[in-house]
């Protein structure tokens, strides 16, 4: 039986680090020693090819975007087929004497860079090297492992990466960026390639900056994607970074400028969230800080979990997992989702937002019963990792997976249970089960749905070394402090998509916000009052979607 193939589309820099660890975390997780096949089939995210020497390439399915001087050391069309030589004064058909050559200085590689382009595999992978990646990352290119098609990466030209004299700052920058010859020929003509390659296509994940230009660039896509291909299903995952530099402002110029930046991005917030709405079957907005607008506001915290986070190198890795988490409802091979029947099951009556959670890692004792972990837990299963929702416990439409619990680890057996044979979940027999009995008994009027896995996700180099020393190699918590230099392969990790009323005091906050502004203040954006006014108004129709009237 064929794959349902799933095309990724990536806007931006901050969603380019969260594709990174993503696509580094599946790569990594490849089991190619043993002798029981993957549960995960992955071939719905990456495809097969062959490199010009006819060797074998197994790359993600996946169109990215950037700007200019956002690769540092990564050439544009990769280097999985071979680089580019230097050129030489013979190399041209010039007469050598008349051709002046100007050599720009290289970007010097990292540690982790150095070995992965030496093929020192041993040291990133099995001996989970070191290498300080928070002082050396500034760009995601720092520390991709995963190796990409020449089709994959595409530079905005227009624009340069941190550029504050000519921004890519603006939505309506992004659209008009759409309609340039290579967006609408070259763009256009790879995700046709990729389409055509496909047996059984099922749709696109469009992973986006949603607070700045690509806000609008995405949009466009997108409204592309529904023109051409209409019948197949769109997740698309908005991303908000953790911090932004800005609101560490220490001048009252600085502040000014701060308070300016922040409106543009409601601006592009509002703006590019009614074009998801109009073209996409499903959107999740993700951020690990609480608002997410104005200023993203306290981080979220998790279970074990220590990060900073102003890095972005950090707060993407969190979002990553959970992405990687998520999907695994329409990856595993004996699913029987695809991401039409998750779209469907999240937007019914109009609620096309959903929110995302996490449960990061998934706190369980080496030692424990999964049945004596959901006995003993204290607060909420998980945490919401979309801004201003706070997710309910009743009236909810969910869709949880959880992975890294063993069935073996279900319960005690019969003669050695003791108290637990008087619980209304040892009857359960499988960790699904018994995780959907306590839902079912923490949740009121909630159509949950669950899906679990045994492999948890794999953290090795270069996934940040975000956990607390009282988690073990295999990301239980253990009684005794892991070693300095040890660090963790895998994590079990509990994450959902929810769709509940709470989801509309989300869209009410960025309506206030964005109703606050006069649009005609912000000339980057060249849009009309009527038409922002418009926009407004269809967020509060949104928002009424949310309204509780009926019963899941």
């Amino acid at each position: 039986m064929s794959s349902k193939e799933i095309l990724t589309l990536q806007f931006g820099h901050y969603a380019n680090f969260i594709g990174t660890h993503w696509w580094n975390i599946q790569e990594l997780g490849f089991d190619y020693h043993s002798t029981q096949p993957s549960e995960i089939d992955h071939e719905v995210l990456f495809r097969e090819g062959l490199n010009p020497k006819g060797q074998i390439t197994f790359t993600p399915r996946l169109l990215l975007v950037d700007l200019k001087g956002s690769l540092k050391t990564l050439p544009e069309e990769g280097d999985l087929y071979g680089t580019n030589s230097a050129p030489s004064p013979s190399s041209v058909n010039w007469d050598e004497n008349k051709v002046e050559f100007q050599e720009k200085q290289c970007e010097p590689k990292n540690d982790f860079q150095k070995d992965l382009n030496n093929a020192n595999i041993e040291a990133i992978v099995v001996q989970n090297k070191q290498y300080n990646l928070e002082k050396n990352v500034q760009v995601w290119s720092d520390y991709l492992y995963s190796r990409f098609h020449p089709r994959t990466v595409n530079i905005v030209n227009e624009f340069k990466h941190c550029n504050e004299e000519n921004p890519f700052e603006s939505y309506t920058l992004g659209t008009s960026l759409w309609k340039s010859d290579f967006f609408n020929d070259e763009f256009t003509d790879k995700i046709r390639n990729y389409i055509e390659e496909c047996d059984q296509l099922q749709g696109f994940h469009v992973l986006t900056d949603c607070t700045n230009g690509f806000s609008g660039l995405s949009s466009a896509c997108l409204e592309h994607v529904r023109d051409e291909f209409d019948r197949k299903s769109v997740l698309v995952l908005p991303v908000i970074p953790s911090y932004f530099p800005d609101n560490d402002f220490k001048t009252p110029a600085e502040q000014v400028h701060s308070i300016m930046s922040d409106s543009a991005r409601v601006i592009n917030m509002l703006l590019s969230f009614n074009s998801y709405r109009e073209h996409s079957n499903l959107f999740v907005p993700l951020c690990v800080s609480q608002d997410g607008w104005r200023q993203p506001g306290i981080p979220k915290q998790f279970y074990h979990t220590e990060y900073q986070y102003k890095l972005p190198y950090h707060s993407s890795a969190i979002l990553a997992a959970a992405l990687e988490t998520i999907t695994l409802k329409y990856r595993l091979k004996n699913s029987h989702f695809n991401l039409p029947d998750i779209c469907a099951d999240l937007s019914a009556h109009g609620r096309q937002i959903a929110a995302g959670s996490l449960c990061f890692p998934f706190s369980f004792n080496e030692d424990a019963s999964f049945i004596d972990c959901l006995d003993q837990w204290e607060g909420p299963l998980y945490t919401s990792i979309t801004p201003r929702v706070s997710i309910g416990n009743k009236r909810l439409m969910q869709h949880l997976v959880l992975r890294g619990v063993p069935e073996s680890r279900l319960k005690r057996a019969g003669d050695k249970a003791g108290k637990q044979k008087d619980m209304a979940a040892y009857k359960c027999n499988t960790i699904r089960e018994m995780l959907e009995f306590y839902l079912s008994c923490s949740t009121y009027a909630t159509a949950s749905n669950v899906t679990t896995m045994e492999k948890g996700v794999t953290v090795k180099n270069p996934f940040p070394d975000l956990f607390d020393k009282s988690i073990g190699i295999n990301g239980n918590v253990t009684a005794t402090q892991r070693l300095e230099n040890t660090g963790v392969e895998s994590i079990p990790v509990l994450a959902g998509v929810h769709s509940g009323n709470e989801i509309g005091e989300m869209i009410e906050s960025l309506y206030d916000e964005a109703r606050k502004l006069k649009i005609a203040r912000f000339h980057q954006f060249a849009v009309e009052r009527d038409e922002y006014e418009e926009s407004l108004n269809d967020l509060l129709f949104l928002r009424d979607n949310y309204e509780d009237t009926y019963l899941v």
